[in-house]
């Protein structure tokens, strides 16, 4: 009994390392330019919103949105709020130099830069940069704090459950 509880307590503590691997992006990407290309765009500059639909491309630096339509919500000219919608929507940005992508997919992303919060909403996956793979109906990510939380449906059948594939650490 107490070698299954040590083994618990190991696969615990390694899942809460692996949740909440720090995921801060490259300090220069919120100093690059936004590059946006999409089939059409139309600016509603008294409800600053903007909306490119059409196979939408978003690049500032590292970080990568691609979806069907991206809706952007902007407060006196400053970015508030990037919703991205697609069969999946999807994100990309690197955490720091060193480290490979974070890859993550849903039907809707909302995305706030200014507080770092990112939402994957329906069908979403989030792919670390150790290789940790977390799938669900939501996916709360808080890059400032390095938080993640996720949510299946409360049913119980199996594909509607939070899945989470842990790699093992890589021998140098």
């Amino acid at each position: 009994m107490k070698s299954k509880s040590i083994i618990l307590h190991g696969i615990v503590a390694l899942l809460m390392t692996s949740v909440s691997a720090t995921v801060w992006a490259l300090p220069s990407d919120r100093e690059k330019p936004i590059h946006i290309s999409s089939d059409s765009a139309e600016r509603n500059e008294k409800k600053g919103i903007t909306i490119y639909t059409g196979s939408v491309q978003m690049d500032q630096g590292t970080l990568r949105i691609n979806a069907d339509k991206v809706v952007i919500h902007s407060v006196n000219n400053e970015i508030e709020k990037i919703v991205a919608t697609g069969q999946p929507a999807k994100y990309q940005q690197k955490p720091s130099v060193e480290k490979q992508m974070v890859i993550a997919k849903g039907d809707t992303i909302e995305y706030m830069p200014e507080n770092e919060k990112l939402f994957l909403i329906n069908n979403a996956s989030l792919r670390q940069n150790d290789g940790t793979t977390m799938t669900g109906k939501r996916i709360d990510y808080d890059i400032k704090e390095s938080l993640v939380k996720a949510k299946g449906n409360k049913s119980n059948a199996k594909d509607e459950r939070i899945h989470m594939v842990i790699q093992p650490k890589r021998k140098q």
